[in-house]
């Protein structure tokens, strides 16, 4: 099913961000990196179904046991889906909103998908962890840890952008799926989990830079 100008106008007038980048602030460049290089190509991508996509890719300073704050909670609440950068670090308790942003947005998806056999959650492996925990282990994930080998303009190479093609494809299949339930995004008062999704997972030890 193509993104026609109704579904297209459909999601400008409930939602405000077709993805949220979801990803742990660390003063680690490559992740960083990552983060903004994905901002870029999905938006690229986007744009071939979508009139002026917009991806929330929140770059200010959050340290850890920051406060998960309001205009977080609104942007991941106004999104149709949430791309979460996947390292190690990520699940950590450090990083306590990443488990949020994954609790939440997982709930909004049961709110929303209802019976799908998808959740509007798209991982993207940039380094694995083993094991993973439980909420990542069940969603299918796209893995660029091999892709982020190739070197620091890695996204620039033909294989990256064929992962940024699959997380457009499942974009776009999470947006036709809201539209035919006319699943509206509920923000008024939304009711986010206090419990982060990796409160009972103990990560491996982390091993930087992520990059070769």
């Amino acid at each position: 099913m193509a993104i026609t100008y109704e579904i297209d106008n459909w999601l400008r007038e409930t939602y405000e961000n077709h993805c949220f980048i979801s990803w742990p602030h660390t003063i680690n460049p490559d992740i960083t990196e990552c983060a903004r290089a994905l901002k870029r190509s999905i938006l690229e991508g986007l744009a071939t179904s979508f009139h002026n996509p917009q991806v929330f890719l929140d770059e200010t300073a959050i340290i850890g046991g920051a406060d998960w704050n309001l205009t977080l909670r609104r942007a991941l609440c106004r999104s149709i889906s949430m791309v979460a950068i996947c390292a190690p670090i990520y699940y950590r308790p450090e990083h306590h909103w990443c488990g949020l942003e994954w609790a939440a947005m997982e709930h909004l998806s049961s709110l929303r998908l209802g019976a799908c056999d998808f959740k509007a959650i798209i991982p993207v492996m940039v380094r694995k962890s083993d094991p993973l925990p439980n909420a990542v282990s069940r969603i299918q994930y796209i893995d660029v840890s091999r892709v982020t080998l190739q070197g620091r303009r890695y996204f620039a190479y033909p294989d990256f952008r064929q992962k940024v093609n699959e997380i457009v494809i499942r974009i776009e299949q999470i947006a036709e799926e809201l539209w035919r339930g006319r699943h509206r995004a509920e923000c008024d008062a939304p009711n986010f989990p206090t419990v982060s999704a990796f409160s009972d997972y103990i990560t491996p030890a982390v091993r930087f830079p992520i990059l070769s």
